[in-house]
């Protein structure tokens, strides 16, 4: 039996199947995702498991160079969104786009996780890195508890 890293097998089978560039969001649980986009539900209750717990999990699995959130994170959900710009400094890309437009991004997406977060704004569109581990370890992200 695996004994640490994820445990959902559906999840980490759809995270090892990203390449280079492939975006991932991960999702509060009042998002609209679009239809059509490969999502994997991993809510259980409201609150379990939060964004910042499966934000965490992902980022011990993958690499990622990018990231965009909504525009009004920062007065809506200022705790993640202080998260989000102190952890993810080093990312080439960092850009927060209106509602409309993340929800058109999201279309991009080749996984969307959502969880049982029920703060608002808690959604973040990931681009995924390829390459050696020189080449890309200054986009290294670990979450404080």
């Amino acid at each position: 039996m695996k004994k640490s890293g994820i445990l959902n097998g559906e999840l980490e089978g759809a995270l090892t199947d990203l390449r280079h560039g492939d975006g991932l969001v991960i999702c509060d649980q009042g998002f609209p995702i679009p239809k059509g986009c490969r999502t994997i539900d991993i809510s259980l209750v409201s609150g379990i498991p939060t964004w910042k717990q499966v934000l965490t999990a992902v980022l011990h699995e993958m690499r990622f160079c990018g990231y965009y959130i909504v525009d009004f994170m920062g007065e809506a959900n200022p705790e993640y969104y202080d998260l989000v710009k102190k952890s993810f400094v080093k990312y080439e890309v960092q850009k927060e786009i209106t509602m409309e437009e993340f929800i058109e991004k999201t279309k991009e997406a080749k996984l969307v996780i959502r969880t049982g977060e029920p703060l608002p704004a808690s959604n973040i569109y990931l681009e995924s890195c390829s390459g050696d581990p020189w080449s890309v370890e200054e986009y290294e992200v670990m979450i404080p508890d």
